[in-house]
């Protein structure tokens, strides 16, 4: 069974796999924004925005500055109006802009998404929820048992075409229990549905050199790898209460959710929560 994905598979996808990328200083005519987030909850929370047209052709480029406004609806004279980060999803392929709001209520809001020196594209609404469907920041990380290397072949619990052993070195609930930060990515890379898992995964793989007292963990999303036809979805997916892949959390070290991240992350988004 593959893991059900929410309004992130469609948008991602259309992001990933779309014609040829642009680079140029505007968005096409036909362009529109959507929204590539699927649990935004009341708080602080991020907010990842995708630009494409209606061939799925990937339009953002960081070529392309955006601001992104966002208000609750009935309150249009209250927007909370930010700048877009552009981020790739995969590298030199398709990105998406991020921005961090304050969702004071739950709701719909709606959203524009504006770029420099143009007009702004078409509004979107989001909805956000009173409480994520994950954990959000400042609750305790789940104590999910996950599969190690020592127990198991790599390739039995990891679909990364080159893992790194010391994502496998400890179960998810001992990390989270161990007294030290833990970085948890859950991510699929043969089997996403969004393309962006091996991408994602490598980011956090390639900062693991530098902090040698952090405790980093690759979960794999399903089970049964070497039959595709008979996915499972692991345990912890549900305990975490995960709509989509990837994400990658930042857990402290008294096992306390300090920063959640669905889809794409850049690595200094993981040092800065690291840095607290």
């Amino acid at each position: 069974m593959r893991l059900t994905i929410a309004l992130l598979v469609v948008l991602l996808v259309i992001a990933a796999c779309g014609d040829d990328s642009v680079e140029s200083a505007a968005f096409p005519d036909e362009a529109f924004a959507l929204a590539a987030s699927s649990d935004l909850a009341v708080g602080t929370d991020r907010l990842l925005v995708a630009v494409s047209d209606e061939k799925g052709t990937r339009l953002a480029a960081p070529s392309i500055p955006v601001t992104i406004a966002v208000w609750l609806e009935g309150r249009e004279d209250q927007p909370q109006v930010l700048p877009g980060t552009f981020l790739w999803a995969i590298e030199d392929v398709s990105g998406l802009y991020h921005a961090t709001f304050e969702f004071d209520q739950p709701g719909f809001w709606d959203v524009r998404v504006t770029p420099d020196g143009s007009a702004p594209l078409a509004d979107f609404t989001i909805q956000v929820n009173p409480e994520p469907s994950t954990p959000g920041i400042g609750d305790p990380a789940p104590l999910s048992e996950t599969p190690i290397g020592g127990d198991h072949p790599l390739a039995e619990i990891s679909t990364d075409n080159d893992p790194d052993p010391r994502f496998y070195e400890i179960s998810l609930a001992d990390a989270v229990a161990s007294g030290r930060p833990t970085v948890v990515v859950f991510a699929t890379p043969k089997f996403c549905q969004t393309a962006i898992c091996g991408p994602t995964l490598d980011r956090v793989k390639a900062i693991a050199d530098d902090y040698p007292d952090v405790n980093f963990v690759h979960v794999e999303v399903y089970t049964n790898l070497d039959d595709p036809a008979n996915l499972q979805v692991v345990p912890a997916v549900t305990e975490w209460g995960l709509l989509s892949e990837p994400w990658v959390f930042v857990v402290d070290a008294d096992g306390i959710v300090v920063a959640r991240f669905e889809g794409v992350v850049a690595p200094e988004e993981i040092t800065a929560a690291l840095a607290g």
